[in-house]
């Protein structure tokens, strides 16, 4: 169904290294291993480019009418764009994709100077009228917790389908005046999308500058106005400050989606505003009366009534679902206590309250029901046991709340899209993202673990399809707030491919389990979350049979320090360790001399001391460059040169003491990427090359 997308995508960009020889050109420093292993050959690794493919599309919407589906897609030949197909067209297998298209458009990936943004993307797109897409672009910034991620940036595009006119909607920068001068704060007006609103235009709010102060307006903004600027009709003026003081940067709750809740008939509900140690809720009446409770850890959701629905908020993820009562102040949580880590909230038409929530409970995936006799409800229901151990949204109805889309999703499947037709009483399959055939899909099954002090901890094992011929720990980065999910990731996949089983381990510090659970493992990298992963391995050891001969572990950023502290943590669990990216020194990160992007922070001092302390013993028992010559497992390590996360340096003190101590290693160094795994092209030069260490072939 999806043969014809890429072709349908607009302009072809003929890419100079399609043509180029199989070198690879951008590793340096090699150590123990020869350069030749990463010039990777096309073809010559048949499970490698499998599950490196580019999805068929990335994300799909219905139209408010139902007549309309709008797909995004990337890909490495094309063009970032969206395609816009008749849905009873697409669903008809005599006529398919390329006949039902009736419009599409790209956008090239580019950079933004101005904005200091090395790279735009075409992030999110909603549907505001049956015939005009927002479509607001992102750029890639960097984050303590996630290393590089795409942010909103306040820039969108309009896309109509009609006229097939793909136009700049609003950018956030305002030229410098012609007389006097004004801060970049001051210029940068960022907007963030809150509904659509009617056929004219749709509900921004737009962050304006008074005298050192942010405030959020609740703004109309026409489709047909002129230039990029933010201006429209104001449906709302906080009187409050969402921002307490503008300095050199935007503080992001004023770009929050939820900046604004929205009531009946699309008019203002409730608003938020911070100071400097809390952010509170307001009415939005004459008075602006302020709701005097710390809302921090909570992500506003929806209101109804006098009780504001809200997700409990740890590092990226929410762990829980609670119902703030605006009169009594009083918070409750609506989750039953052995569930955690939201996956995902369902809500009816107009209703932004949901009617249930998918969860992992006891580390399993279930969808918890808060309203039982809800329309919606009933049919989820009467739905999710078709797919079990899958995460299952139900969502996007149409304006006459007769059409919608059931999305599936985990490692097994990818995701796959089907369309509810309620009045044909039919779920018609849309297509699967993934170019991976679902036969070539290894699942992760959920594992619960006790670990030596008696905590419950969660984490996946993969099975390959044959023979398991290694045991491989992959332990996710961060450490505070990021976890491991039930979904697909192409290096899992492909040493599983290879006769792999794959853990992997949400040890304490992992989001989506509480603020208690993530907290817990402040100051305690080298300590209580090494614990957690080896007191899984053992588990999965003893239930494979599996010994230290046949188990290595490796990861990148925390992963990486994690595994390298393994090889004399826990050497006598692993008979192997690679680390990419890791930081393995913890004096100079505790005392910023490393020069990572954030040891520039006003705040980095505190940040420091909260997640590392200030015990010197402590911090060097924790750091693997101090202790090279207890290290007992092989070793291989791989960096980025332009890693601003875990600078380089790190890895150079790590040979220098495995050098010191004559301990044996390998090594090498990406010199175009930063802290990230790159593109394909690297990914093929590297990945390779991993997989033959794990196995003990390189």
């Amino acid at each position: 169904m999806f043969r014809f997308l890429k072709s349908l995508l607009l302009i072809i960009l003929i890419n100079n290294y399609l043509f180029a020889s199989s070198e690879y050109g951008w590793v340096q420093d090699i150590v123990g291993i020869d350069e030749d292993n990463f010039n990777y050959e096309d073809g010559s690794d048949p499970d490698l480019e499998l599950y490196l493919k580019s999805s068929f599309f990335s994300s799909v919407k219905l139209s408010p009418n139902g007549k309309y589906l709008a797909f995004q897609s990337k890909s490495d030949e094309f063009t970032e764009g969206i395609l816009v197909a008749k849905t009873d067209d697409f669903l008809d297998p005599k006529k398919g994709l390329e006949k039902a298209t009736v419009a599409k458009a790209a956008m090239k990936s580019s950079s933004d100077k101005v904005l200091g943004v090395p790279a735009l993307y075409l992030c999110d797109f909603n549907w505001v009228s049956n015939s005009i897409i927002l479509v607001e672009v992102c750029g890639k910034q960097f984050d303590r917790l996630q290393g590089e991620i795409f942010s909103s940036l306040g820039i969108f595009k309009l896309f109509n389908i009609k006229t097939k006119e793909f136009k700049n909607f609003i950018y956030p920068l305002e030229p410098p005046p012609r007389k006097g001068s004004t801060t970049f704060a001051d210029r940068y007006k960022p907007v963030t999308f809150i509904s659509a609103y009617d056929e004219e235009g749709v509900l921004m709010s737009v962050a304006e500058n008074k005298r050192g102060f942010r405030y959020a307006y609740l703004r109309k903004i026409p489709f047909d106005k002129r230039g990029t600027k933010p201006n429209g009709e104001d449906i709302y003026a906080s009187k409050k400050p969402c921002q307490y003081k503008v300095m050199n940067k935007t503080n992001n709750f004023c770009n929050t989606p939820f900046i604004y809740i929205l009531g009946k008939d699309k008019k203002p509900a409730l608003t938020f505003s911070s100071d400097s140690d809390s952010v509170y809720a307001h009415y939005t009446d004459k008075n602006t009366t302020k709701i005097d409770i710390d809302l921090e850890d909570y992500t506003p959701i929806g209101l109804k009534g006098d009780f504001l629905y809200m997700a409990e908020t740890s590092g990226i993820g929410s762990h829980g679902l609670s119902v703030l009562n605006l009169k009594s102040k009083k918070v409750q949580s609506i989750i039953p206590d052995d569930c955690h880590s939201v996956l995902n909230a369902m809500t009816s038409l107009n209703n932004p309250i949901p009617y249930a929530a998918g969860m992992e409970c006891d580390g399993k995936k279930e969808i918890i029901y808060f309203d039982q006799d809800n329309r919606d409800a009933q049919i989820l229901s009467q739905l999710a046991p078709s797919f079990p151990d899958k995460t299952i949204t139900l969502g996007n109805w149409t304006d006459a709340n007769d059409r919608a889309l059931l999305t599936i999703e985990d490692s097994s499947v990818v995701q796959e899209v089907f369309l509810l037709d309620l009045k044909q009483g039919a779920l018609k399959p849309i297509g699967r993202t993934s170019n991976v055939p679902k036969d070539r899909l290894h699942k992760m099954v959920s594992k619960k673990f006790t670990t030596r002090d008696g905590e419950s901890i969660y984490g996946y094992l993969t099975m390959p399809k044959g023979k398991v011929e290694r045991l491989i720990v992959y332990i996710h980065g961060g450490p505070y707030g990021i976890r491991d999910y039930d979904s697909y990731d192409f290096s899992e996949q492909y040493l599983a491919s290879k006769g792999a089983a794959i853990l992997k381990v949400n040890y304490r510090g992992s989001g989506g389990y509480g603020t208690d659970f993530m907290e817990d493992a402040f100051q305690e990298w080298g300590g209580r979350l090494l614990n957690d992963i080896a007191d899984a391995t053992k588990a999965v050891q003893k239930e494979l049979s599996i010994g230290r001969e046949q188990t290595c572990a490796f990861g990148a950023s925390y992963g990486g320090y994690a595994a390298l502290a393994m090889a004399y943590k826990y050497s006598e669990l692993y008979e192997c360790v690679a680390g990419g990216m890791g930081v393995y020194d913890m004096l100079i990160l505790r005392d910023g001399t490393d020069d990572s992007i954030y040891t520039t922070q006003d705040n980095y001092e505190e940040i420091a001391k909260k997640h590392w302390g200030d015990n010197r013993d402590v911090l060097i028992d924790f750091s693997p460059v101090f202790n090279a010559d207890k290290m007992q497992s092989r070793i291989l390590m791989w960096h980025g040169l332009q890693d601003p996360i875990s600078p380089i340096v790190h890895m150079d003190l790590m040979k220098e003491a495995l050098e010191k101590n004559n301990i044996p290693y390998q090594a090498f160094t990406m010199s175009k990427i930063g802290h990230t795994f790159g593109q394909k092209e690297d990914i093929k030069a590297h990945l390779p090359v991993l997989k033959d260490f794990l196995f003990n072939e390189l």
